[in-house]
């Protein structure tokens, strides 16, 4: 494993909550370029099976957008203050007052930032007792303002008062039948909570390990509500497959989120559609997008393999199959104006440097409005993004950071080009939201 202070460029925030489970399985906008003129919306609406679809043409509503990124601040990086050292960042998110909450999976505590980027304290801690946890996958605040950090393994989500007293643990519901709770990420939906949870249960006899992952509702008494996707795998330990048809699903992080008004959005397959289900679990609609599949080339998909293979090591005869095609989606944020920002395949593939992203811009109904480009310091296809009310917080080095903290990245010791993981922030200070018809 390397020193913590040299892991460097890791992480994309949609194979977060992947990784982490085979690992324990075995102003921004400030300078907006925008056309003047607004169009209509070319696609269709139909009902189909009782949903309604949405379906977009290539083009969006308006013509494409490019946006300099307004930088704020920054933490981290070759920063000696111990107040700026990060392990692993896998989410950022702040309070009411505006503060920020940086959760370190490496560290095992939250580091606490004023909206000027001041250092103020940590919370959490490493441990078992009370207001303790290890290595954490997510966080989120509660109604009654108390955060919520979840332990990925054993699964457990430890209550924070803003101040850091411990608060007690979320009353997470148990496995049906009994098994091993994995808790892969979590959001909070209007009044609920939605989980995804993993759940396994092992056939030493039969040497299998059988895996149920669910994207549940659960209300804050931690009652189960039902579930907007599941999936069921078979883990064989003498001949070990992980496929990533099978684990690189809507599961991975990003390509599920939650609206302010309590909607859920989930990315179920690997073409560009997008199923939007109402708080009570019924579907509201499904956004749809022509879209060219985006082909990975032999060093590309060399590359995705080589990531799976780094969090099977501990697995003998570990077998890993990629695609050959990346997932249409790669991420989503859905954004407190009702829009939904969706990083493309190609909105991460084979952009020129300081381009953040091109993010495919759409309504609260689902119409594509259009193409924005960000422009500034961040690598989609590396780095970890997190769009928080009007900022965007860019966490540099996350895939290769997270990588190197189980072991994994050896060879980049002895790279002098690596760099500490930073934080950067950005202002969104446009919605870029649709006005066409």
């Amino acid at each position: 494993m390397l020193p913590a202070r040299n892991l460097r460029r890791l992480g994309t925030v949609p194979r977060l909550s992947t990784f982490l489970a085979l690992a324990a399985g075995i102003a921004l906008l400030a300078a907006a370029v925008v056309p003047a003129g607004a169009g209509s919306w070319k696609g269709q609406e139909t009902q189909k099976d009782g949903a309604l679809y949405v379906t977009n043409p290539a083009t969006g509503i308006e013509a494409p957008a490019t946006v300099d990124l307004k930088e704020l601040w920054r933490v981290g990086g070759e920063s000696e203050n111990e107040e700026e050292f990060f392990g692993v960042i896998v989410r950022v998110t702040t309070d009411p007052k505006g503060n920020i909450y940086v959760l370190d999976n490496q560290l095992s505590e939250v580091k606490v930032y004023d909206p000027s980027g001041k250092f103020l304290k940590k919370i959490g801690r490493e441990g078992e007792g009370p207001g303790e946890f290890r290595r954490p996958g997510d966080m989120f605040f509660l109604p009654d303002g108390n955060l919520g950090v979840m332990q990925t393994v054993p699964g457990k989500i430890v209550m924070l008062k803003p101040t850091g007293e411990p608060a007690g643990d979320f009353p997470l519901p148990a496995p049906e039948g009994g098994g091993f709770q994995v808790l892969r990420g979590g959001r909070l939906a209007g009044k609920q909570l939605v989980l995804a949870r993993q759940l396994q249960t092992i056939d030493q006899a039969a040497g299998k390990m059988s895996q149920t992952v669910s994207l549940d509702r659960v209300d804050l008494k931690g009652k189960v509500g039902g579930s907007y996707a599941k999936l069921d795998r078979t883990l064989q330990f003498a001949n070990l497959v992980i496929d990533e048809k099978t684990f690189g699903t809507w599961e991975q992080g990003g390509r599920w989120d939650t609206g302010a008004d309590g909607r859920v959005y989930v990315a179920l397959g690997d073409n560009y559609e997008i199923t939007v289900f109402n708080a009570d679990g019924s579907k509201d609609r499904i956004i749809q997008r022509a879209c060219e599949r985006y082909q990975r080339t032999a060093e590309e998909a060399a590359e995705i393999k080589g990531i799976y293979e780094a969090f099977t090591r501990g697995a003998p005869n570990a077998k890993v199959e990629v695609n050959n095609y990346d997932a249409d989606v790669g991420a989503l944020y859905s954004r407190d104006d009702g829009s939904l920002w969706v990083l493309s395949s190609h909105g991460m593939r084979k952009q020129p440097k300081g381009t953040v992203g091109v993010f495919d811009v759409f309504d609260s109904k689902g119409r594509f409005v259009r193409q924005v480009t960000l422009r500034g310091q961040g690598d989609p296809h590396k780095d970890g993004y997190f769009f928080v009310g009007d900022r965007l917080y860019v966490v540099t080095g996350f895939l290769d950071a997270l990588v190197a903290s189980i072991g994994g990245g050896e060879k980049q010791e002895e790279d002098p080009s690596t760099s500490p993981m930073e934080l950067i922030c950005y202002r969104v200070e446009a919605p870029m939201v649709a006005k066409g018809n």
